[in-house]
C-alpha cells in the first residue's frame, strides 16, 4: 500500500510539473531541514525558495499540484489581499492567473515574512505587511510550533511580551490606499473566529469574494463565525478544496 501511494505521488508530481522539476521536489521532501532551494513552475510568476524539513512543500502541493486557489471568480479582480501569506506561494500563484491584479500580502512570523519579502521582490504589484490581521489594532502574542511554520496561533500578550503589529481590516485598506477588496484569501489559523465575531463588521460590505480557510478543527466555532458574519449580505457559496468561497449576489 506504501508503494503504491509512493507511485501515485511520483506519477502525480511528474504528470504535473514534468520529470525534471517534479523529481526535484521530490527529492527536496526527502532533504533534512537546514536547506534552501528555488523552485520554477508556469503556475507562479517568479521564482519560490522553499525551506527543506518544513510544511513549505507540503503548502506548494496545496498550491500548485492541487490546484488550491483554482476556484472560479464572477469577474477578474484587481485588489487582492493574502492574509496569512506565509512564504508567498499563493500570492505567486494570484499574480500568475491575474498579472494586472494587486496583491498585499500580509504575514505575522518573522521568518515567513523574510522569506516572503524575498520571493515577491521581482514582482511588480505586489506590497508585503508584516502584521496579523485582528479586531483591533496593536500588538498581539505569537506562537509557532516546532518546524511547521504554517503551524502558529496568535493569542493576547503576555505581560513584558512584545509580540507582532496587529491591524484590522479598516486600517490594512487605508495604509493601503484601497477602498475595496475584490478577493480577499483568509488562511490564519483559527484567528478567523476573533476576526468575525467582532463588533464593527462594515469592512465586509467592501469585500467581493472571500476565500477562507476555517479551523473548527483547532478553533471550534469558526465556521459558525464566519457564516453568521457573511450573512450580513446577500453571498453565494462554495466550497473549494479546503476553502470557502463567499461571493457578493
Amino acid at each position: 500500500m506504501r508503494i503504491a501511494k509512493a507511485f501515485g505521488h511520483l506519477v502525480e508530481h511528474v504528470m504535473r510539473l514534468g520529470p525534471v522539476t517534479g523529481l526535484r521536489v521530490l527529492y527536496l521532501k526527502k532533504r533534512r531541514p537546514g536547506h534552501e532551494a528555488v523552485v520554477r513552475v508556469r503556475e507562479l510568476a517568479g521564482p519560490l525558495t522553499v525551506r527543506t524539513g518544513t510544511s513549505d512543500l507540503a503548502i506548494f502541493d496545496e498550491v500548485v499540484i492541487q490546484n488550491g486557489y483554482h476556484f472560479p471568480m464572477d469577474r477578474e479582480p484587481q485588489v487582492i489581499v493574502d492574509v496569512g501569506a506565509n512564504i508567498g506561494m499563493a500570492t505567486l500563484w494570484f499574480k500568475a492567473r491575474w498579472p494586472k491584479a494587486q496583491v498585499i500580502a500580509v504575514e505575522p512570523d518573522p521568518n515567513n515574512f523574510a522569506l516572503l519579502q524575498r520571493n515577491v521582490k521581482d514582482i511588480p504589484g505586489v506590497r508585503t505587511i508584516q502584521a496579523a490581521l485582528a479586531p483591533a489594532d496593536g500588538a498581539i502574542g505569537f506562537e509557532t510550533e516546532g518546524l511547521n511554520p504554517s503551524a502558529y496561533h496568535i493569542r493576547e500578550l503576555r505581560a513584558g511580551e512584545q509580540g507582532v503589529p496587529a491591524i484590522t481590516v479598516p486600517t490594512l485598506m487605508r495604509q493601503c490606499g484601497i477602498d475595496h477588496i475584490d478577493l480577499l484569501k483568509l488562511d490564519i489559523e483559527g484567528a478567523e473566529k476573533e476576526l468575525f465575531e467582532a463588533k464593527d463588521l462594515a469592512w465586509m460590505d467592501r469585500v467581493h469574494t472571500l476565500a477562507v480557510e476555517l479551523h473548527d478543527r483547532m478553533r471550534p466555532g469558526c465556521g459558525h463565525a464566519f457564516f453568521a458574519a457573511s450573512t450580513r449580505g446577500p453571498r453565494n457559496y462554495e466550497v473549494h478544496e479546503y476553502l470557502v468561497i463567499a461571493t457578493k449576489a
